[in-house]
């Protein structure tokens, strides 16, 4: 998709300079990661990933109990027992990597969840400068691989927009 957008820009930019089309190129990450909205988040996910954080521990605290307790007294336990303490070793086992692979997703989710909204706030940002300015096209300077002369960095328009100055 990069690509594509890229190649259309290549293709439709010297189409378009006679016309004397305004481009302007925005440094995304740097003004995405201003924004107080994106510090809440962050701190959000990351409170959420330390409560993840610290049931592992628990989780892989009372494997740790039940292993060292099986392995210290297997020679004395009778063939049933063994087999239901290995079963028992092996389900805790599982449930940690079941674990571990739902609080990955959640926190993606959640992630995916809060930082929705920033994006779209930005976005509206640029565009806002982006019509304001008469600019044809706003592209991301990060994912620019050559920029012109005829294109104007409006990140400082936008963080104004969003009253990050």
């Amino acid at each position: 998709m990069k690509k594509f957008l890229l190649l259309s820009l290549m293709v439709i930019v010297p189409l378009l300079a006679s016309a004397q089309v305004k481009f302007a190129t925005v440094r995304l990450q740097e003004i995405f990661e201003m924004m107080p909205e994106t510090k809440e988040a962050n701190k959000t996910l990351a409170e959420l990933a330390k409560k993840y954080e610290a049931e592992n521990i628990n989780l892989k605290t009372e494997y740790e109990k039940k292993y060292t307790d099986y392995v210290r007294n297997r020679k004395d336990m009778p063939q049933n027992i063994r087999a239901r303490r290995e079963q028992e070793l092996v389900l805790i086992a599982q449930a940690i990597d079941d674990f571990m692979k739902v609080a990955q997703n959640d926190v993606a989710h959640q992630q995916e969840v809060l930082m929705a909204p920033i994006k779209a706030k930005l976005m509206e940002a640029i565009n806002a400068v982006g019509a304001e300015g008469g600019y044809a096209f706003v592209a991301d300077e990060a994912q620019l691989l050559y920029r012109g002369v005829n294109f104007e960095d409006i990140t400082l328009f936008v963080k104004a927009k969003l009253d990050l100055l």
